[in-house]
């Protein structure tokens, strides 16, 4: 969009309705939410009220639910209520989860009743379960249904549904126990019954199944929509592999500030104000610091064996650096293996173990790596002893912290990305500085 941005403006500046049209309806709706994400708000109250209402529709869909609440706030009631009613079911309950109470009760008083009442059931289920992510917008038929009989259901029910492949087949209880394709229908014979053409072996999912289950099931089953069903098997809704991509994003996103110790994620990285940026980074970075200070009170501790062997402190940078990006690296590819399905909390002694080992087998390699530099630089063989040892234990410890601190979090149903690379790296650098200055000070009492 960068390119079509300085001409689009022009055009607003200039009032140039229909040229302003050509070029916009010659974009996917995508771009269109692009271009208002960069002008403000009274630029797209304009453009917005040129647009077609079909392309209105589906523009007001891509926007962040901030804008959408904007551009409701100042157009007429009538094409309010027209774009309320419209809306994709799943699209119109995220913008109403944002909403205060006061305009959230004047939007569900002008709608259509029906529309109202898919607001208030698709609103009552958690955001981050299989209820808060489905549609109730999908295209079922009945097992009993002709080819034909179908075919028309579909031509009624499909032109308020943006995703039509998979077509669910109902039995008389509302349960769904197979589906259909397009491909089906336009390849069998009018009178054929569909419960005889019809694939059975149909993958579902509880309506308060964890929405990082549900993306675990598309993609180990490769599957493009799942219908969502309650605890008698009756079909609520649907989900689609976009909502599934939005999710993945969302999760990444999360799970990648909090493994940075950054607090939750803004909308957007500029949607963010400086000093709400300040305040969740603060926040964060005060903890650390306090637990930066047990790594003072350590060195403070064992002061006397540092002043009995200075060269030691040479060696603090690197055995603190090391052990906290071991850690992070276990700790990374646990809490990956977790999100994917791959690890799960039963398995935690397993990777510990399996972590462990890992560590001490490149413990052994940094630690003879250390120790020769420790004998090269002068420190002989009493200091190479003790920085090699320490470097071999500091990394054995991480990996397995790394391991087991995400699977901990997980089993006490916190996000298990919130045990941060900051936070790993600054109990590692206790644990180092202790085993470090303790081995020293055993070390030094033996030689003396």
């Amino acid at each position: 969009m960068p390119i079509l941005l300085p001409g689009i403006r022009d055009l607003i500046e200039d009032r140039a309705d229909k040229d302003i049209m050509d070029v916009l309806t010659e974009v996917s709706p995508q771009d269109i939410a692009e271009i208002f994400d960069q002008i403000p708000i009274p630029e797209i109250l304009y453009v917005f009220n040129l647009l077609p209402f079909e392309l209105a529709i589906d523009v007001f869909e891509q926007l962040d639910e901030e804008k959408e609440n904007q551009i409701l706030e100042v157009i007429d009631r009538k094409k309010k209520i027209a774009i309320l009613n419209r809306m994709a079911s799943d699209e119109r309950a995220d913008l109403f989860e944002k909403l205060d109470e006061k305009h959230k009760k004047y939007y569900l008083s002008i709608m259509e009743k029906e529309e109202a009442e898919d607001v208030k059931e698709l609103l009552s289920y958690p955001s981050d379960t299989a209820g808060g992510l489905m549609t109730t917008d999908y295209v079922a038929v009945y097992k009993w249904m002709t080819v034909g009989d179908a075919v028309k259901e579909i031509r009624e029910t499909a032109k308020d549904v943006d995703f039509v492949y998979d077509i669910y087949v109902l039995n008389r209880h509302e349960r769904p126990i197979g589906f259909i394709t397009m491909r089906d229908l336009i390849m069998h014979k009018p009178e054929e019954q569909i419960g005889k053409i019809m694939k059975g072996g149909i993958l579902k999912t509880q309506i308060d199944r964890n929405q990082e289950k549900v993306v675990s099931l598309f993609s180990k089953y490769d599957v493009t929509t799942m219908p969502v069903v309650d605890k008698k098997g009756v079909i609520k809704g649907i989900i689609t592999v976009d909502d599934v991509i939005d999710v993945i994003e969302e999760e990444d996103t999360e799970d990648m500030y909090h493994f940075g110790a950054a607090g939750n994620p803004p909308n957007s990285y500029f949607s963010a104000g400086i000093l709400g940026t300040a305040k969740r980074r603060a926040t964060w970075l005060l903890i650390l610091v306090f637990a930066g200070f047990v790594s003072g009170f350590v060195i403070e501790y064992y002061s006397s064996t540092l002043q009995l062997m200075l060269i030691l402190a040479s060696f603090i940078p690197v055995l603190m650096g090391t052990g906290g990006n071991a850690g992070t690296q276990a700790a990374a590819v646990v809490v990956r293996g977790i999100a994917i399905g791959d690890v799960k909390i039963s398995d935690i002694w397993r990777v510990v173990g399996r972590e462990f080992l890992t560590g001490a087998l490149v413990g052994l390699g940094l630690g003879f790596l250390t120790a020769v530099r420790a004998i090269i630089t002068g420190g002989g063989s009493p200091v190479g002893f003790i920085v090699g040892s320490t470097m071999i234990i500091s990394v054995a410890i991480a990996t397995a912290l790394g391991g087991f601190l995400p699977l901990f979090f997980k089993k006490l149903k916190l996000d298990p990305a919130l045990m941060s690379g900051p936070f790993l790296t600054t109990i590692m650098d206790v644990i180092s500085l202790g085993i470090y200055f303790e081995i020293a000070r055993r070390m030094l009492t033996l030689i003396r």
